[in-house]
């Protein structure tokens, strides 16, 4: 099918969730963690019924071999049912790092079990597929996620779980120092995460990423932490940072990320 095909359909489906999604008070919630906004890691709570979200992570990379990558990433989230979210999202690549997937088409969802209790914690799933719509990309992907949160002492600090995998439908071949070097067809990341309220407007995100990296045989580990600001009610900004930890991961990134809710 047509690549401009698609991505109509995908418009005009994300329109129809738009119009059946219930309304309700707009609002963006600083202390509710989305991947991306402004570390990897994600809470288990999705975003209120009938809330809808306008969403710009820009995330820089600088990778090992000193190659720079700035990928933004539009996406439209909405609290469609109780308990449930819906994202569409394009992430688009500038910069002379490997831009292969920029434009591609990625549909996701969570969906969160139950409230956190005394003892135990609040569960979900997500995932997501993208579809081959973008540079240099074949075969659909998908990734799923096992999230676990838990406050401490009923209080706003909160630890994370996050289990991460990842299918590559199309593994491919790349040349990079004068070897060749392969996708892997599956992945897995582990996420360890806390958070909490340093202020009545801002949270403070830290996190450990320890995963299995896009090529065969290398394995990466990163620490990450960020700002989260509640600018207004509707409004949050994001601000974080992330270093590298040994070979095979990515020397730095920063990501700066903006949440309106409408």
């Amino acid at each position: 099918m047509n690549n401009s095909i698609i991505l109509r359909s995908l418009l005009l489906a994300a329109g129809c969730l738009l119009g059946l999604a219930p309304r309700a008070h707009a609002q963006s919630d600083q202390i509710n963690l989305d991947a991306g906004l402004p570390t990897r890691l994600e809470d288990a709570y999705p975003t209120a019924r009938g809330n809808r979200e306008f969403q710009l992570p820009v995330r820089y990379q600088r990778g090992r071999q000193g190659d720079n990558l700035v990928q933004y990433t539009p996406t439209l989230e909405l609290g469609i049912f109780r308990n449930t979210q819906l994202a569409v999202s394009v992430p688009i690549y500038s910069g002379n790092g490997d831009r292969s997937g920029s434009g591609n088409v990625q549909v996701g969802g969570l969906y969160n079990f139950n409230t956190e209790g005394k003892f135990l914690p609040a569960v979900a799933l997500a995932g997501a597929l993208t579809l081959p719509t973008g540079l240099r990309s074949e075969g659909t992907d998908y990734n799923g996620r096992f999230i676990l949160t838990k406050s401490l002492f009923g209080t706003l600090n909160r630890l994370h779980l996050n289990v991460a995998y990842f299918h590559n439908s199309q593994p491919g071949v790349q040349a990079e120092g004068g070897q060749l070097k392969l996708e892997r067809l599956d992945r897995y990341a582990l996420l360890v995460g806390y958070s909490t309220r340093i202020a009545p407007q801002s949270s403070l995100v830290v996190d450990f990423v320890r995963e299995q990296r896009r090529f065969r045989g290398e394995m990466g580990s990163s620490l990450e932490a960020g700002i989260r600001r509640q600018m207004n009610p509707r409004l949050v900004l994001s601000l974080g940072a992330a270093a590298g930890l040994g070979t095979d991961a990515d020397k730095f990134t920063a990501t700066l990320g903006f949440q309106h809710a409408f």
